[in-house]
């Protein structure tokens, strides 16, 4: 068994003698060759945040063996994360194009997953990195580097229509009162991650088309939902079991949509990001208030499933947010006195369930980073967490423009949370986003986009109130009328 570093390659060069894919040489916006070294000898992903210090588990090599990995890294110096860099695999049992339960994308490999592939080779264990038939590797690699480019290029975009949507419904339905804004504010969401899977689905990848496609959909569908006062449960719902089906079953769909996962940026490559599970959370507490408690918990456990189930996509973080937030919500609509010892003690028992899902989950046959991370135990987790707070520190302070987006984005939540202090929902999401703060590390998108979800809630939840009221109001001068109307009929 031999790795060996090379300089940057055609796929062709090895694909009729042996198995080839690309690879993403780190996770973050930048790379360097000395951080791409870090993580192809330890084993480990390196951010390029903080993380350098890595202890090696492979030796490099510089002739071939039986079985011999070639990597191509990226030149010295440091340079946007924007290339993919080829990789091939040599000897038996490899022929066509590599496969990695690491990525879920055919043809697309994680560096971190050298190291224990080369590992398992001279163990003769399975190896994490295989091998599918593919008569036209190369040709097929080509073909994805185009759609990850495409994917990149019409994320911005996507981002733009999915904040101004929100930020405009959201604002007629708190203005303006506007009980089908406030509605269509939460549903946005849902509408536009629904449009950019189906885009994805269809073949549409076009960046143009798909931000154009996304513009004019997205507040359609959230327009003709918001219409109708039942429709936000059965939509949520609907959007909910049809995701988790797409994550499980077709996991580049997801990965390789506008919006979504960030395979070209090697920090997730399938599942569910801190983005998305920041703005699904506000529709979901949304469609939980109005379905009583049974009807709150079977929402809770789908979006649980969704969330946390490894063959979605894992999101420890995610789990322990989302049963953060339902918990929240549960006890401030039942109106539960909270106490010191309650408190505690359901904190203690919302890390339990966490760890109880994540322990059935690999009961059941479930791997991955975080069933890994609660099997290695205590100092796993308490590593894994440590790593997260490092690089959430480092990514809120890493220029002057995420400084200032996260304050901005903080005294949003705090004049939204002040404002709904009293509601139970918005309650909630805050206490979600809390926890997302500690057990996540991406802060940026954590306050950004739960700022904006907060502010589709608030506008769903001030509206709804007013609505409420309204037809109360309507009721009463109803029953009035009608009293006032048979005092004065005349007897027979």
């Amino acid at each position: 068994m031999a790795v060996i570093v090379v300089p940057r390659f055609d796929p062709r060069v090895y694909a009729d003698r042996g198995a080839v894919g690309l690879l993403v040489p780190g996770a973050g916006s930048t790379v360097s060759r000395e951080r791409a070294l870090a993580s192809l000898v330890s084993g480990r992903v390196v951010s390029s945040l903080v993380d350098l210090d890595r202890k090696p588990s492979l030796e490099l090599a510089t002739a071939p063996a039986e079985t011999t990995i070639y990597v191509a890294l990226p030149p010295p110096g440091s340079s946007q994360n924007v290339v993919r860099y080829p990789v091939a695999i040599v000897g038996p049992a490899y022929n066509g194009l590599l496969t990695s339960g690491s990525t879920r994308i055919d043809g697309l490999v994680s560096l971190a997953d050298i190291a224990p592939t080369a590992a398992a080779i001279a163990a003769g264990a399975a190896p994490r990195i295989q091998a599918r038939v593919e008569p036209q590797a190369a040709a097929t690699l080509a073909r994805l580097d185009i759609d990850l480019t495409r994917a990149h290029d019409a994320r911005k975009g996507a981002t733009i229509v999915l904040v101004a949507w929100i930020v405009v419904l959201a604002a007629l339905g708190i203005l303006h009162g506007s009980a089908v804004a406030g509605r269509a504010a939460v549903l946005v969401a849902p509408a536009a991650f629904a449009t950019a899977l189906l885009l994805r689905a269809v073949g549409v990848d076009d960046p143009t088309t798909v931000v154009v496609a996304l513009g004019l959909s997205t507040g359609t569908v959230a327009f003709l939902l918001g219409l109708r006062a039942g429709a936000l449960v059965p939509a949520v719902v609907a959007f909910l079991s049809l995701f988790l089906l797409t994550l499980a079953v077709w996991p580049e769909i997801n990965a390789l949509a506008a919006i979504g996962p960030h395979p070209d940026g090697g920090g997730r490559f399938f599942g569910m990001t801190n983005q998305v599970g920041t703005l699904l959370l506000a529709p979901s507490l949304a469609a939980a208030t109005l379905v009583g408690v049974v009807g709150a918990v079977a929402i809770g456990l789908l979006l649980l499933v969704t969330v946390g189930w490894s063959r979605a996509g894992a999101d420890g973080g995610g789990v322990l947010v989302t049963a953060t937030a339902l918990a929240v919500l549960l006890a401030g609509t039942t109106r539960a006195r909270l106490t010191a010892a309650r408190v505690v003690l359901g904190v203690l028992g919302i890390v339990v369930f966490g760890l109880a899902l994540v322990g059935l989950d690999a009961l059941l046959g479930g791997s991955s980073h975080v069933t890994n991370a609660v099997g290695g135990g205590p100092g796993s987790l308490f590593d894994d967490l440590d790593r997260r707070l490092r690089i959430s520190w480092a990514g809120a302070t890493s220029a002057w423009h995420t400084v200032l987006l996260c304050l901005l984005a903080l005294a949003g939540l705090g004049w939204l949370g002040w404002r709904g202090r009293r509601s139970p929902v918005v309650v909630a999401m805050l206490a979600g986003l809390g926890v997302s703060l500690i057990v996540n590390d991406t802060p940026v998108d954590v306050l950004g986009y739960g700022a904006l979800g907060l502010l589709a809630l608030t506008a769903w939840d001030e509206t709804r109130a007013l609505e409420r009221s309204s037809e109360a109001s309507h009721r009463n001068r109803a029953s009035h009328e009608s009293a006032v109307g048979s005092s004065i009929r005349p007897s027979a």
